[in-house]
């Protein structure tokens, strides 16, 4: 059974990325996390040059920015860092603003994006964009939608709804405006039908996310830590918390960067 699900999934990302890319060439925006640096994996397994990209803030420098790096220079893609001044805060801010965020998640996982994709070289950006949401690892899936397959397929069917999945929508329009194509091949249909298959304890048997790193063989030579949030591994949520101190920003008096965002959601700037 073990083998069956490791040909399976292999295939349908690799054949994923074969329908989706028609250039040699693949960025992959990667991290130090099990989805991005599979995602690459399948991406090497069916012929791209894989150009390497990664993102931390001026102010330190993150584990995925570390681990990204050296995965990249073993497996021999050609890696670009990108470090975000973090000065620019207030302005980015507005930026995010004009383009429709509105949730905290959409305007933290956006922001690092908007230096990321203007370095870009290659036309199409490979992702392992929304592969978290297969495994319910929030305290919210583990607390109340583990228990049983029907709550499971629940709260995923809640995380996949389009408006949703991490706010991957502002993904692709921060890449649509800079003429890139995003590649997410764990948002195709056939993966979700997939993963969908297993009950919240098939999927989380140790080491995490397990049957992603039994699928390509190259995990079993590399240490990868367990899942982080994006952006509470580059630290965006605490450069977000210093917006509270803004008062041009933080207009209302809020105490919660969530708040603050909400307000702004219908502001014109």
């Amino acid at each position: 059974m073990k083998d069956c699900k490791m040909r399976d999934l292999k295939g349908l990302l690799e054949r994923s990325i074969q329908r989706r890319s028609k250039n040699k060439n693949g960025a992959v925006s990667l991290s130090g996390g099990v989805d991005s640096i599979s995602t690459a994996f399948a991406a090497q397994n069916v012929g791209k040059t894989i150009h390497s990209y990664s993102f931390t803030l001026d102010t330190h420098i993150s584990y995925d920015f570390k681990k990204a790096q050296e995965i990249s220079h073993k497996y021999g893609w050609k890696f670009k860092g990108i470090t975000i001044p973090t000065k620019y805060l207030k302005r980015d801010f507005k930026r995010l603003v004009s383009l429709g965020c509105k949730t905290k998640v959409s305007f933290e996982t956006s922001y690092p994006f908007l230096y990321v994709y203007p370095e870009i070289k290659q036309r199409e950006v490979l992702s392992g964009w929304g592969a978290d949401g297969y495994f319910g690892l929030s305290r919210k899936a583990y607390q109340h939608y583990r228990h049983t397959k029907t709550l499971f397929d629940q709260f995923r069917n809640d995380y996949f709804l389009p408006n949703k999945c991490a706010s991957v929508g502002f993904q692709r329009l921060i890449a649509d405006q800079h003429k890139k194509t995003f590649i997410a091949p764990y948002l195709e249909k056939e993966v979700k039908t997939f993963f969908f298959k297993f009950d919240w304890f098939e999927l989380n048997s140790k080491p995490q996310k397990k049957i992603i790193r039994d699928a390509f063989e190259p995990f079993e030579q590399i240490k990868v830590n367990r899942h982080s949030n994006l952006q509470i591994n580059s630290k965006t949520n605490e450069l977000f918390e210093t917006l509270l101190d803004d008062k041009e920003i933080n207009f209302r008096n809020r105490v919660r960067v969530k708040d603050l965002c909400f307000d702004w959601h219908n502001v014109k700037v």
